[in-house]
């Protein structure tokens, strides 16, 4: 799945287009199994961590989050335990990019995003 996705290309497209192209990964990925999404969320996000600028990093994240917390809670606590398996294999400066960038999305994120998003982690 994310071999053929351009992260850069989805990061600089204006916040409705991301939204959407977003919206459709997270349509993609949610059916596979959890170790094929843990591999295309790791392949995503290692693209990020070496590609992305730390404002386009923000931006996916941020999007990303907004989606998540559209999920029901069920689904979203398993979506995040997968996303953390994924984190936890890139190598350690681009796992640490990654937790200090999605910490200041979360930081900036709607107060009801944030919140769901932290209650089911």
């Amino acid at each position: 799945m994310s071999q053929n996705i351009d992260v850069l290309a989805i990061a600089t497209l204006p916040e409705q287009d991301r939204e959407a192209t977003m919206g459709q990964m997270f349509q993609q990925l949610l059916p596979l199994s959890a170790e094929q999404q843990k591999e295309a969320l790791g392949d995503l996000l290692r693209q990020m961590g070496e590609k992305a600028s730390d404002q386009q990093y923000l931006d996916l994240c941020a999007t990303n989050l907004k989606l998540a917390a559209m999920l029901p809670d069920t689904t979203l606590k398993q979506f995040l335990a997968v996303r953390m398996q994924a984190v936890s294999e890139l190598p350690p400066a681009l796992a640490e990019r990654d937790r200090t960038l999605l910490r200041q999305a979360l930081d900036q994120a709607d107060h009801a995003i944030g919140e769901k998003i932290t209650r089911n982690m």
